[in-house]
C-alpha cells in the first residue's frame, strides 16, 4: 500500500510540469515523412471516401504540403457534408474525427458549408452522446465503446463544449474500480484515449465532475497502461505504444522511471522501414507521437503559421 501511495504522489506532482520533449530527433524526420506521404496519397484516390484521421495525422506533422491538405480538406468538406445531408447514421467516433480534423484546419466545425449546404458537427455529436448515455441508463448498461465515447468526449472538450456528467462520470468510475474497467486483458487503446479526454476535462471547466475524481481516474489508468509495457518499449501491442505515448507524456511522466520516451519511440522508428504501419489506422496515432503532440494539441494549432515545407517524394 505504502508503494502505491508513493507512486500516486509522483503522478501527481507530474501535473502540469514538463522536463523533456518527447519526440524523434531531426536524422528521424525522413521515416516521418515517408509515413506522412503515403497519406497524401490518399488525396488522388477518388475511390474511396477522405478519411478524417488521416487529415488529422497530416495537420499534427510539422511538416507540411498545404496545396495538398488544402485539396484534402476540401474533399473532407464534402464527403462530411454528403453524409449528413443523406441522412447516413455516422457513428460517434466518426463524428469526432471530422469534429478533431476541421479544427485542425482551424475551420469551425459547428459551422460546415460548401455554399449550399450546412452542417453542424458539434451539435450532431453532442446529440449522438446525449442519446447514447440515454438508452445506456434506461437499459441499465455502462459505456460499451469506451474509446469512440472517448473520442466524442474529447472532441466536445476541445470545441470548449459542456460534456455530459453522466457520461464523464461512467468513465471515471470504471477507470476507478479495482477491476480492469475495460475487460481482460487491458485495453490500451481504450485506456489512452479515455486518459486524453479526461486530460482535457482536467484542464478545463466543462465538466462538474470534482477534478481530483478525475485526476484519480487518470491515476488509475496511467498504471493499467504502464503495467502494460514491456521490456522492448512496446506497450499493449506496436500498433497501440502509439496513442499510449501519447497519454503518458501529455502527464508529463518523462521523468518516471518506467517511463521511458526514448525507449518507446525508438521501438515505433524502428517499425516504420518494416512496413508494419500501413494503414490509416495505423498511421492516425503514429505521426502525432513521433512529434511530440499528441491528440489534445489539435486545439493549440495555428494554421497562420504553417510553413509549405514538405520534401518531394522521390
Amino acid at each position: 500500500m505504502y508503494i502505491y501511495k508513493v507512486i500516486i504522489f509522483l503522478l501527481l506532482n507530474a501535473f502540469g510540469h514538463s522536463s523533456q520533449i518527447c519526440s524523434v530527433s531531426s536524422s528521424e524526420r525522413p521515416l516521418i515523412n515517408t509515413l506522412v506521404q503515403m497519406l497524401l496519397q490518399r488525396v488522388e484516390d477518388d475511390s474511396v471516401d477522405s478519411d478524417p484521421a488521416a487529415f488529422i495525422a497530416l495537420r499534427l506533422a510539422r511538416q507540411h504540403n498545404l496545396r495538398a491538405e488544402q485539396s484534402f480538406r476540401e474533399r473532407l468538406k464534402a464527403t462530411a457534408i454528403r453524409k449528413v445531408t443523406q441522412g447516413e447514421d455516422l457513428p460517434i467516433g466518426s463524428t469526432a474525427l471530422y469534429i478533431l480534423a476541421f479544427r485542425s484546419s482551424c475551420l469551425n466545425p459547428a459551422s460546415i458549408s460548401d455554399g449550399q449546404n450546412h452542417i453542424d458537427l458539434v451539435k450532431l455529436l453532442e446529440d449522438k452522446l446525449n442519446k447514447k448515455i440515454q438508452s445506456l441508463e434506461s437499459k441499465g448498461h455502462p459505456l460499451t465503446d469506451t474509446y469512440q465515447i472517448s473520442l466524442g468526449v474529447l472532441a466536445l472538450c476541445i470545441e470548449k463544449q459542456q460534456v455530459s456528467d453522466s457520461i464523464v462520470q461512467n468513465i471515471t468510475d470504471r477507470a476507478k474500480r479495482r477491476q480492469d474497467p475495460f475487460g481482460e486483458p487491458l485495453s490500451v487503446d481504450r485506456a489512452s484515449m479515455s486518459i486524453l479526454a479526461l486530460n482535457c476535462l482536467h484542464r478545463s471547466n466543462l465538466s462538474i465532475i470534482p477534478k481530483h475524481h478525475i485526476e484519480q481516474a487518470i491515476m488509475r489508468l496511467l498504471l493499467g497502461i504502464l503495467a502494460e509495457q514491456q521490456q522492448d518499449g512496446t506497450i499493449g501491442t506496436i500498433y497501440s505504444t502509439a496513442l499510449a505515448v501519447q497519454a503518458l507524456f501529455e502527464n508529463k511522466q518523462e521523468e518516471f522511471h518506467v517511463f521511458q520516451c526514448s525507449h518507446n519511440l525508438q521501438r515505433l522508428i524502428s517499425e516504420i522501414p518494416k512496413g508494419t504501419f500501413n494503414t490509416v489506422q495505423k498511421v492516425f496515432p503514429l505521426i502525432p507521437t513521433l512529434e511530440g503532440r499528441s491528440l489534445l494539441h489539435v486545439g493549440d494549432l495555428t494554421c497562420t503559421s504553417d510553413q509549405d515545407n514538405l520534401p518531394q517524394s522521390k
